[in-house]
C-alpha cells in the first residue's frame, strides 16, 4: 500500500527530506510526492486516488522565499494548545492538549472526521521539520551563551513549556492514528522503548595531566564544595599509587562499575573519549590517547562488548580540520587495541554545537552519528523527538550522511544546573523515560565517569536509577 502525498510545489528538497524521515524511516511506509495546485496537504492511497484522505494545513512550506530562515517563519507566540480529539486518540489521549507550532486558525479538536476522510488541523510535517532541523537556532544565530551554545532560555520549547514533551513524536502519533483509522490494513512500523547509556570520558584518571596547581584545586573542591574529606584522601592516595603504576584507587576509574551496571541490565554503553586536555586555560594540553592506561581501557571496553566513540574537543564544533584530526587519531589508537566497529559517532565536549555547521563537519570527517543536541541546563527534548533521524543541512539545503541520536538526560544537568537532590533527580529522569516509553522511543542518558559516582552511596543511587528506567 503506497501512500501518495499531494502538496504545493514549494520547498521540494525540504519536503522530500521530512516526508522521508516521518513516513519512510519512522512509520515504515512506501510513499511518493505529487504536486497539486490547491492549498494544504492530502495523503491518500495510490490504488484509490479519489478515495478517503488525511488532510492538513501546509504552513511552514508556504513561507515566502524571502522570509525563509527569518523570524517571520517561526511559530507565532503564544502557541495555541488544542485537544487531540477522539479521532486522533490512541497513543495520545483524546483530551490531551498539544501545543501547535503551525496549524489552522480553529480552536477545536486537532483530529476531525470529514466526509472525505479525516482532517488534522496541525502542520505535522512543517512542525517536525522545524524541530529536528533546529530551524529556530539558525534563525536566531545570535542567541549564544558563554560557551557559544544556543541557550535554553532562547528555546521555544522552554518558553512555551513543552521541553519535556517530545512534540514531534506526538504529531507523528496523531498522524499514525489518523492513517490507522482510515486504512486499518496499513502496516505501520512498530517502535520499542529502549535505554541508551553514554559516558563522556573527559578525565579518565584524576592523575593524568594534573600538575600541582590543578591537584590543589581538585582537593579544595573535595573539601569545600563537595564536603568530602574521604574523597580528598582517596585522591591523594591515587596520586601515590599512580607513581607505582596502579590506578584502581583513582576516584575517576569507574569504568568497570559502569560496564557492570550496563551488563546487568542488558545494555550496551557508549564511551566517548576526549582527545586532548580540557578547556581550562590552567590545564596542560596533554594527549589523552598517548597514555598507555587509556589505550588499554579502550581495548577493555571493546572486549566487553561496549562502544568506543569520539568526544570532540573544545572548539572543534566549528573547526572541521581539528575535528577530523582528533577522529583519525582516536580511530588509529582504538584499532591498535583491536577495536573494529561498523560505525563511529560521539558527542561534542561541553555540548558545543552550532546548527548546521557542526553536523556538516561531523559528516565530512566520516563520523556516522552525533549525539550532542541536548540542553545542558535542563533535561528534555531539544529536537522534539525520542527517535534517531537523518539530519538536514538548512543552509546548504540538502540531507547529510549523518544521524542524530536521542539524548535527553545528563548528570550535570540534574545535579548541577537544575540543582536537584537524588530523589528529585530520579523523578525528573523518570518523567523523560515515561515519554520515551509512551512513544516507543529511546531514552538517551549521559553519565560521566567522574560525576556522582565517587562514593558507594552515589553508585547505589546510579544503579537504582538505571533499574528504574529499564523496568518494563
Amino acid at each position: 500500500m503506497t501512500l501518495v502525498v499531494r502538496a504545493p510545489d514549494t520547498y521540494a528538497e525540504e519536503r522530500r527530506y521530512v516526508l522521508g524521515v516521518v513516513l519512510g524511516d519512522w512509520l515504515g511506509l512506501d510513499w511518493r510526492l505529487e504536486r497539486h495546485a490547491g492549498p494544504g496537504l492530502r495523503l491518500g492511497l495510490a490504488d484509490d486516488p479519489d478515495g478517503p484522505a488525511v488532510t492538513m494545513p501546509d504552513v511552514l512550506f508556504s513561507t515566502p522565499t524571502e522570509a525563509w530562515l527569518t523570524g517571520a517563519a517561526l511559530p507565532a507566540r503564544p502557541l495555541p494548545r488544542r485537544p487531540v480529539g477522539p479521532a486522533g486518540a490512541g497513543v495520545l489521549d483524546a483530551e490531551e492538549r498539544l501545543p501547535v507550532l503551525y496549524g489552522g486558525p480553529g480552536s477545536g479538536d486537532l483530529a476531525r472526521p470529514r466526509d472525505d476522510g479525516l482532517h488534522l488541523d496541525v502542520d505535522v510535517f512543517g512542525g517536525a521539520f522545524a524541530m529536528i532541523t533546529r530551524y529556530e537556532e539558525v534563525v536566531r544565530a545570535d542567541a549564544r551563551d558563554a560557551y557559544d551554545r544556543f541557550p535554553l532560555a532562547s528555546a521555544l520549547a522552554h518558553a512555551e513549556g513543552f521541553l519535556e514533551t517530545p512534540i514531534v513524536d506526538a504529531y507523528v502519533a496523531l498522524l499514525a492514528a489518523a492513517l490507522g483509522r482510515l486504512w486499518p490494513r496499513l502496516r505501520l512500523r512498530p517502535h520499542r522503548y529502549r535505554v541508551w547509556l553514554t559516558h563522556d570520558v573527559d578525565d579518565p584518571l584524576s592523575t593524568i595531566g594534573r600538575g600541582p596547581r590543578l591537584l590543589a584545586r581538585q582537593l579544595a573542591g573535595d573539601l569545600v564544595r563537595r564536603r568530602d574529606a574521604g574523597l580528598a584522601l582517596r585522591r591523594l592516595r591515587a596520586v601515590v599509587d599512580a607513581r607505582r603504576g596502579r590506578h584502581d584507587t583513582d576516584p575517576n576509574n569507574t569504568f568497570d562499575f559502569l560496564m557492570d551496571v550496563s551488563e546487568r541490565h542488558a545494555l550496551r554503553s557508549s564511551f566517548y573519549f576526549l582527545a586532548r586536555g580540557d578547556a581550562d586555560p590552567a590545564a596542560p594540553r596533554f594527549q589523552l590517547f598517548d597514555h598507555p592506561w587509556v589505550r588499554e581501557l579502550m581495548g577493555r571496553v571493546h572486549r566487553r562488548g561496549h562502544e568506543i566513540g569520539l568526544h570532540g574537543g573544545f572548539g572543534t564544533y566549528r573547526d572541521p580540520a581539528a575535528l577530523a584530526e582528533e577522529f583519525d587519531r582516536l580511530r588509529a589508537v582504538a584499532e591498535g587495541q583491536g577495536v573494529l566497529q561498523d560505525e563511529w559517532g560521539g558527542r561534542q565536549h561541553y555540548l558545543q554545537w552550532r546548527c548546521p555547521a557542526t553536523w556538516r563537519h561531523w559528516s565530512a570527517a566520516g563520523l556516522r552519528y552525533d549525539c550532542s543536541v541536548a540542553f545542558s541546563e535542563a533535561v528534555g527534548f531539544r529536537t522534539g523527538t525520542s527517535r534517531a533521524f537523518r539530519v538536514y543541512d538548512l543552509t546548504a539545503r540538502r540531507p547529510l550522511n549523518l544521524v542524530e541520536k536521542p539524548f535527553q538526560v545528563m548528570d550535570v544537568s540534574l545535579f548541577g544546573h537544575m540543582g536537584l537532590g537524588p530523589d528529585d533527580a530520579t523523578r525528573a529522569a523518570l518523567r523523560i523515560a515515561r515519554e520515551c516509553r509512551r512513544f516507543g522511543g529511546t531514552l538517551g542518558i549521559l553519565w560521566h565517569n567522574d560525576e556522582v559516582l565517587r562514593t558507594a552511596r552515589e553508585k547505589r543511587w546510579y544503579e537504582s536509577l538505571i533499574a528504574a528506567v529499564t523496568t518494563p
